[in-house]
């Protein structure tokens, strides 16, 4: 690839972050909660029933940056740690009822806003868009665990 049409993304690219970060900082995004608390409960709600572990990786952070996350939830009773049933070692962590409702507002908020996005979008380049978005980030995943990291 030219490095001009490199130069070019990347521009492009901090266009997306900023606009994407100031779309986050109003409060409409996470309804309430703070950003890694967002990610965390859309995350738990992808994963289902889940352990502090596999929720780590599937958010690529490491246990002890998401037990302070968590410990945040519990504590504003967004979700729950339930023991394991079979092995006292791990716990089960789930969206309680308010957990699952703001999941909820979380996700009607952010449809909202990204089907107006899409609304700007050619209805026929819209699919185009999807799959060059997924394939740029399968391709930055996999960039990011060639540097030895964790899943996200």
């Amino acid at each position: 690839m030219q490095q001009a049409d490199v130069r070019d993304f990347r521009r492009d690219l901090r266009k997306f972050e900023r606009l994407v970060g100031s779309q986050q900082k109003g409060n409409t995004c996470c309804s309430g909660v703070t950003l890694a608390q967002c990610h965390t409960i859309l995350e738990m709600e992808h994963l289902g029933k889940t352990t502090s572990g596999e929720l780590a990786h599937s958010l690529g952070l490491d246990k002890s940056t998401l037990s302070r996350t968590v410990d945040g939830l519990v504590n504003i009773g967004l979700v729950s740690r339930v023991p394991h049933p079979a092995d006292r070692r791990y716990t089960w962590l789930l969206l309680t009822d308010q957990g699952r409702s703001t999941c909820d507002e979380i996700n009607r908020l952010n449809d909202l806003y990204y089907s107006q996005v899409f609304e700007a979008i050619p209805k026929g380049e819209r699919p185009g868009v999807l799959l060059a978005f997924g394939l740029l980030v399968d391709a930055m995943i996999g960039a990011h665990l060639g540097e030895g990291e964790g899943a996200l």
